[in-house]
């Protein structure tokens, strides 16, 4: 079987990716591509025609790609679109927690908490029960004020969640005074730090479970 070699595109990609809406530039790209795929497959009926009869195909073509991309094509489009949306979403998530960290008063580096904890989806939901950008635990949620029952569950909540959530680091701040042992106590609990003896996890880090482990070299990657 012979390689398809696509021609080159006569369109200016540039210029469609100036425009502002992004749906229509999906489909429109989806529409460029589907004519390259048509181009193709007709190009052995194409070959040897005149130049009327090969601007007749070419015009065809693209009244039939750009009909297919309308109607949902073969995907690619929506593909785009949700790509877009999610970056997006994602950037508009980091912005609003960013802002808050530093409203709050706390170092620049708290914002990578749920980055670490869930990758900034606010979906999220660990297999022991976390949910939400911060991965908070239903006991942990319910004491900071959030509400969490069989109706509603405020950890999917972004703002509400993240307003708690530096709420609570705040208060490890207080009591614990060392960032290391504040990502410690969110990661592991400040029960288990407390029980496991402050001086004893600074001086041999070993003794924390693998999971805070891999949590604590998981931050020093991203700073």
């Amino acid at each position: 079987m012979s390689r398809i070699i696509f021609s080159n595109p006569s369109y200016n990609y540039r210029e469609l990716i100036k425009k502002k809406d992004i749906r229509s530039v999906a489909k429109e790209f989806e529409a460029i591509l589907l004519k390259q795929v048509l181009k193709e497959a007709y190009r052995p009926l194409i070959k040897g025609k005149g130049f009327y009869q090969r601007l007749y195909y070419d015009m065809f073509l693209e009244g039939v790609s750009s009909k297919l991309a309308e109607a949902g094509g073969i995907g690619i489009a929506k593909f785009i679109v949700e790509s877009y949306q999610r970056s997006s979403g994602d950037k508009d998530l980091r912005d609003m927690v960013g802002e808050m960290v530093q409203r709050e008063g706390l170092p620049s580096w708290v914002a990578l908490i749920p980055e670490v904890e869930s990758g900034y989806n606010p979906r999220a939901v660990s297999k022991k029960g976390a949910a939400g950008l911060w991965q908070l635990m239903p006991e942990t949620a319910r004491s900071l004020g959030l509400r969490v029952d069989e109706h509603r569950d405020e950890r999917f909540d972004p703002v509400k969640s993240t307003r708690v959530a530096l709420s609570y680091i705040k208060q490890l701040y207080r009591k614990f005074r060392d960032p290391r042992l504040v990502l410690i106590a969110y990661n592991w609990g400040e029960g288990n730090l407390l029980r496991a003896g402050i001086d004893k996890v600074l001086s041999n880090p070993e003794l924390l479970p693998q999971e805070t482990q891999a949590y604590l070299k998981r931050f020093k990657e991203l700073l």
